[in-house]
């Protein structure tokens, strides 16, 4: 009974876990495992955890850059802008992204990866379609490994 109780706490723990800046949802996973838990709800848990944090980021941020254009009156120097600067901002949306959206948990972490899209001007929605896809097929791959890792072991 006891032992029920606390692995259902431990799954709520992998969530709240994966859900701080900074503790990216791979890490938590593979603890998770290797803790015993389900592979699966672990997966799942520490993703769910780990991708709302991603879409507050981006939410905030979005109303964060909309407070501060209403602020400054940016839309007069929008107009002003040159066209190597809105080429250099496509070819960063096109290429850019998805690799920072790819190597960006590794090496920076989630949150900093999505506030560095989001100040580059990257759309929203394209920046949470690439974190999304990047977060699910890193905490995946981290799973895998985990899960046949320890059970290899």
């Amino acid at each position: 009974m006891l032992e029920d109780y606390l692995k259902e706490w431990s799954y709520l723990a992998v969530f709240v876990l994966s859900a701080l800046p900074w503790i990216e949802s791979a890490a938590i996973v593979v603890l998770a495992i290797a803790l015993g838990l389900n592979p699966i709800w672990s997966t799942i848990l520490a993703f769910t955890g780990n991708w709302l944090t991603v879409l507050l980021m981006i939410l905030l941020f979005h109303r964060w850059q909309e407070w501060r254009a209403n602020k400054r009156n940016v839309d007069e120097r929008q107009s002003q802008e040159s066209k190597k600067s809105k080429r250099a901002h496509q070819v960063f949306v096109k290429y850019g992204l998805p690799g920072l959206a790819i190597i960006g948990p590794l090496i920076i972490g989630t949150e900093v990866a999505v506030v560095f899209a989001m100040i580059f001007k990257a759309p929203r929605k394209n920046v949470l379609v690439w974190m999304t896809t990047s977060l699910a097929f890193w905490t995946i791959l981290f799973a895998a490994a985990a899960y046949f890792g320890f059970e290899f072991i």
